[in-house]
C-alpha cells in the first residue's frame, strides 16, 4: 500500500512541475517505481489512444536511462538511444514515434538510477 501511495504521491509531485498547458497536451501511459537492484523496467500502455511521440519524466531521485524500446499494439518495435541523465522533476526530449499515430502497448527501459540515500526514482511515462 505504501508503495502504491508513493507512486501515486510522486507522479502527483511532478505533474505539479508542469505548467497546466503541457499536463493537458500528454496523457499518462503508466508509473513505476525504479529500482536500485533492477536496470530494466516496463511500463504497459493503457487505453485505446494512438500517439505520436512519448516522453519519460522522472521524480523523487534522478535515472540515467540508456536505452528504451517501445513495442507497439500491432507488434512492431522502436529502439530509441536516450543515453541521458534525467533529474528530479525533469522529462526526456519527445521522442518522436515511427510511422503514423501508433498504439503503445509497453514500453520497456534500460537504465542506471543514481545511487544517493533517500527514495526510490519513479518515473511515468507520458504519450501525446
Amino acid at each position: 500500500m505504501f508503495r502504491t501511495f508513493a507512486t501515486v504521491a510522486g507522479a502527483s509531485l511532478l505533474l505539479v512541475g508542469m505548467s497546466a498547458v503541457q499536463a493537458q497536451a500528454w496523457e499518462r501511459l503508466g508509473t513505476r517505481m525504479v529500482s536500485d537492484k533492477m536496470e530494466t523496467d516496463s511500463v504497459s500502455g493503457v487505453g485505446e489512444g494512438r500517439f505520436s511521440q512519448i516522453r519519460l519524466c522522472v521524480a523523487r531521485r534522478a535515472v540515467h536511462f540508456r536505452d528504451v524500446d517501445v513495442v507497439f499494439g500491432n507488434g512492431g518495435k522502436q529502439d530509441v538511444k536516450v543515453r541521458k541523465r534525467i533529474g528530479p522533476g525533469a522529462c526526456t526530449r519527445a521522442i518522436d514515434l515511427k510511422g503514423n499515430k501508433r498504439r503503445v502497448r509497453r514500453v520497456v527501459m534500460r537504465y542506471k538510477t543514481i545511487r544517493t540515500k533517500g527514495p526510490q526514482a519513479v518515473v511515468t511515462v507520458f504519450a501525446r
